[in-house]
């Protein structure tokens, strides 16, 4: 592994800038601004998880904020249970790039102009074909195509790209990173930033068992820890009713053990497989044995 793909691994900057007589004059609405710089880092965020798997540690925090530019700094870290895959990433470094992975989505995005590809073929472990409506192909990173088709991703881009360049005034975007030009969207392209998905849910069913807590978290998008007998693994809580009781007071201590209804769904996009689990009814808590309080302020 290289020095500067050692330093990915730490952080990174990446920069996004509006262009327009909106911008030149000051009138840029602050509170697009803030909902843009928002959806920039969610974006970025999503590129990285695409990258380095849902369950690399990722942050992103506003560095820059100056004239409608919006620094965002990425800093990473990877779990110990996925660290042993990544020694085969340096492999292919012009992939192993956050800031490629965006690049190539945002083209992608373009190529496809909002619509969903008309056909997708592997090339290899890590590029991928895809053709448009207009039978024309181009060929990204498997990371930059799944970022693409990710709807969450996607309504991202609709915000700081989409709604942003329709809005009168705005006439282009720049994403630059360490200084230099990284990939840039017009306004005459704006609607084709939009959620795109071919996602299909190939099995789906509901099942009744214990969930032991590892950790949890109340913020959106978070998953809950849980150990399931075999594996630990996330949990999107979906219980409103059970995530109002912790709301009023309910206390939580790691090993307590839940009783629920857990939704297990298997959907493939873009050629690739992706399983998801959710709580969607708590039935009953039983506390555990001489255990911390967990803090739920996290």
């Amino acid at each position: 592994m290289t020095e500067d793909q050692r330093e990915e691994g730490r952080g990174m900057s990446i920069l996004l800038r509006y262009q327009g007589p909106a911008v030149d004059d000051g009138t840029m609405n602050v509170y697009d601004a803030a909902a843009n710089m928002v959806a920039f880092s969610n974006f970025v965020v999503a590129a990285a998880h695409k990258l380095y798997g849902d369950e690399a540690q990722v942050t992103a925090d506003i560095t820059a904020f100056k004239h409608a530019s919006f620094g965002t700094n990425l800093l990473f870290q990877v779990a110990p249970a996925i660290a042993a895959t990544l020694p085969i990433l340096p492999m292919l470094p012009d992939l192993i790039s956050v800031a490629t992975t965006v690049k190539e989505s945002i083209e992608l995005y373009r190529f496809l102009r909002g619509e969903k590809p008309a056909k997708v073929q592997h090339i290899n472990d890590h590029s991928i074909s895809v053709t448009n409506n207009s039978g024309n192909i181009i060929v990204v990173n498997t990371p930059a195509l799944h970022l693409t088709l990710d709807r969450t991703a996607g309504e991202a881009a609709a915000q700081f790209i989409g709604t942003a360049l329709s809005k009168p005034g705005v006439n282009q975007i720049e994403i630059s990173t360490n200084g230099a030009p990284l990939v840039q969207a017009t306004a005459d392209e704006a609607l084709f930033y939009r959620p795109i998905s071919d996602e299909e849910i190939l099995v789906e069913s509901t099942v009744q068992m214990g969930l032991v807590i590892e950790s949890l978290s109340f913020k959106d998008g978070n998953k809950w820890k849980m150990w399931n007998g075999s594996e630990s693994l996330g949990y999107t809580m979906e219980d409103e009713d059970f995530i109002g009781r912790v709301n009023n007071g309910e206390a939580f201590r790691k090993g307590d053990i839940l009783t629920c209804d857990v939704r297990v769904t298997q959907t493939k996009s873009g050629g690739a497989l992706k399983l998801q689990r959710a709580i969607v009814k708590v039935h009953d808590h039983k506390t555990g044995l001489n255990q911390p309080s967990l803090d739920l302020g996290a």
